[in-house]
C-alpha cells in the first residue's frame, strides 16, 4: 500500500494538522464546502462578518465561498481537521437516497457552529478517526469506502444541527474582536461603494489609526487587503453564476477601473477574471 493518503476530486481530508508555529493564516475562500473540527489549542475564527472564539470539540460547517481566516496565538497549539468536498456531488448522492436534509448547512451563507462534549465528542472524533483509517486503505474500492465513511459522518452531524444544546452562541468577545467585527460588518455592507479609512472611521467613531492597528494585529492583513479580497471573492461568485460582462462585474463589486480589477484579481487568484470564467465554464 502506498504511503500517500487517498484524496478524490470530490473529497479532500486533512486529519489533525498542527500549525503551532504559524502566527496567522490568510483570509481565503474556495468553491468546496468545508467541515472544520477543532481538536486542541486556542483559536479565534473569522468567517464573513462573524467571529467565533473556538474551544476543543467545536465544529464549523460552511459553504466555503465566504471569506474565512483563523487567528492563531503564539505558543498555543492549533490542531484541526478539515474536510473540503464537492457539495453538488454529494447532494446528488443524498437526493438519490431520498435525503434532502444532510447538506442543508452548506447551502447557506452563514456558517453553523456546533459544540460537542463528553460522549458525543468521543463519537464525533471516532467518526473522524474512521474516516482517516479509510483514507489510508488501498485497493480498487478505496475511493468508494472513503466517500461512504464521509457520508456516515455527515449523517451523524445531521442529527445535531439546529438543536439548541449543540448550536451555541459565539460567546463573549474581547474589545479588539468587537472592533474587527465592526470593521468587517461595515465592509460587508459597503464593499461595493467607494471606501476609504476616513469613511470607516466616521461610521464607527473610532480613529482610523487604531482601526488599522487592531485589524492588522487580529487578522494579519490590512483593512484594504481585506476589502480587496472581499471584492475579488464576490467577483468570483458573480463570474460563476452571472451572465454579466467582466466589466459590469468589475463595477458591481466596487472597482472603478477594469485594469485595476484585473490586476488585483490576478494578485489574489493567480489568473485573470477572463481566465477564471473560462475555467469555470469548462469545468
Amino acid at each position: 500500500m502506498s504511503d500517500a493518503l487517498l484524496q478524490t476530486p470530490a473529497l479532500n481530508f486533512n486529519y489533525k494538522e498542527n500549525h503551532k508555529n504559524e502566527r496567522t493564516l490568510s483570509f481565503h475562500s474556495h468553491e468546496q464546502a468545508e467541515i472544520f473540527y477543532f481538536h486542541e489549542g486556542k483559536c479565534t475564527y473569522l468567517i464573513g462578518d462573524q467571529i467565533f472564539s473556538l474551544a476543543p470539540g467545536d465544529i464549523i460547517l460552511m459553504n466555503g465561498l465566504t471569506l474565512h481566516c483563523p487567528k492563531l496565538y503564539h505558543g498555543h497549539p492549533y490542531v484541526r481537521s478539515t474536510i473540503h468536498f464537492d457539495h453538488r456531488f454529494f447532494q446528488e448522492v443524498f437526493q438519490a437516497l431520498g435525503d434532502d436534509h444532510a447538506l442543508l448547512p452548506f447551502a447557506q451563507v452563514k456558517p453553523v457552529r456546533l459544540s460537542f462534549t463528553g460522549g458525543s465528542r468521543q463519537q464525533l472524533e471516532q467518526h473522524l478517526a474512521e474516516l482517516h483509517d479509510s483514507q489510508k486503505r488501498g485497493g480498487p474500492m478505496a475511493a468508494p469506502r472513503f466517500q461512504l465513511a464521509f457520508m456516515d459522518l455527515l449523517l451523524y452531524l445531521c442529527s445535531y444541527w439546529g438543536t439548541s444544546q449543540h448550536e451555541l452562541p459565539k460567546g463573549e468577545m474581547s474589545q479588539k474582536e468587537k472592533t474587527v467585527q465592526a470593521v468587517v460588518s461595515f465592509i460587508e455592507s459597503h464593499y461595493q461603494e467607494h471606501l476609504g479609512l476616513e469613511t470607516i472611521e466616521e461610521a464607527l467613531h473610532v480613529s482610523k489609526y487604531h482601526l488599522s492597528k487592531v485589524f492588522k494585529e487580529m487578522t494579519g492583513v490590512t483593512i484594504f487587503k481585506y476589502l480587496y479580497q472581499r471584492r475579488v471573492n464576490q467577483a468570483k461568485i458573480e463570474l460563476l453564476v452571472s451572465d454579466a460582462s467582466i466589466t459590469d462585474i468589475c463595477y458591481q463589486v466596487g472597482f472603478h477601473y477594469p485594469s485595476h480589477f484585473t490586476k488585483v484579481f490576478k494578485q489574489f487568484t493567480g489568473i485573470t477574471p477572463a481566465q477564471y470564467k473560462r475555467q469555470s465554464m469548462s469545468g
